[in-house]
C-alpha cells in the first residue's frame, strides 16, 4: 500500500515542475521568435520573386 507523499516530496516535485515549465516557456519563446523571422523572410522573398 502506497503512503501519501511527504511535504518534502511534494516540494521537490513542485520545484521540478517549475523548472520544467520555465524551460518549456523559454523554448516556446525561442520558437515564436524563429517563426516570426521565417514569416518575415517568406514575405520578403515572395515580394522579390514577383518580376
Amino acid at each position: 500500500m502506497d503512503s501519501p507523499p511527504t511535504a518534502e516530496e511534494l516540494q521537490a516535485e513542485n520545484e521540478a515542475l517549475r523548472r520544467e515549465l520555465a524551460a518549456a516557456r523559454k523554448e516556446m519563446h525561442k520558437l515564436a521568435t524563429e517563426r516570426d523571422i521565417l514569416r518575415k523572410a517568406t514575405k520578403f522573398f515572395a515580394q522579390e520573386m514577383t518580376w
